[in-house]
């Protein structure tokens, strides 16, 4: 049984906090690699136009396989809650949310595009300014699709 902390919010919701550490510990690893970041900033560097993108939402919009979504099962006095979508805390979170960019990206990397964790950077000369980012957006809009079903 994990630990569940519950705490209002200021617009009236709630936010819930589940210790996931013995979860955590029955996990298997993911071993797919994190960037590092002297190698993305070493990417990037030396180009004309940046543009900086921010997925702060993206680990939440990850669904949950269905066979993965009862172990992430909590209890609270207002009733029983599965989890059906990636939470911050879970072992492997990190790199699936890595894999899931880096596959939906896979065009954009790493011709004009670098991606660490959430922060993606876009980089361009004046010659195709608009052109690289609307090619990333473009994939993200694709990737909706992809990301939804990924683990679902």
């Amino acid at each position: 049984m994990s630990s569940i902390v519950v705490m209002p919010k200021k617009n009236v919701k709630v936010r819930v906090f589940v210790d996931y550490r013995k979860l955590n510990v029955a996990t298997v690893t993911d071993a797919f690699p994190l960037p590092f970041v002297d190698g993305v900033l070493d990417a990037v560097v030396g180009h004309e136009i940046y543009n900086f993108l921010d997925g702060f939402t993206g680990y939440n919009q990850i669904r949950m396989h269905l066979d993965d979504q009862e172990k992430t099962t909590f209890v609270t006095e207002w009733g029983m809650f599965v989890v059906v979508v990636m939470m911050f805390g879970l072992k492997t979170a990190t790199t699936t949310f890595q894999r899931v960019i880096m596959e939906i990206f896979s065009e954009c990397i790493p011709a004009f595009m670098q991606v660490f964790l959430d922060d993606f950077a876009v980089y361009s000369w004046r010659t195709n300014h608009f052109e690289h980012p609307r090619l990333c957006l473009e994939r993200c809009w694709q990737g909706r699709i992809q990301r939804n079903a990924y683990l679902g």
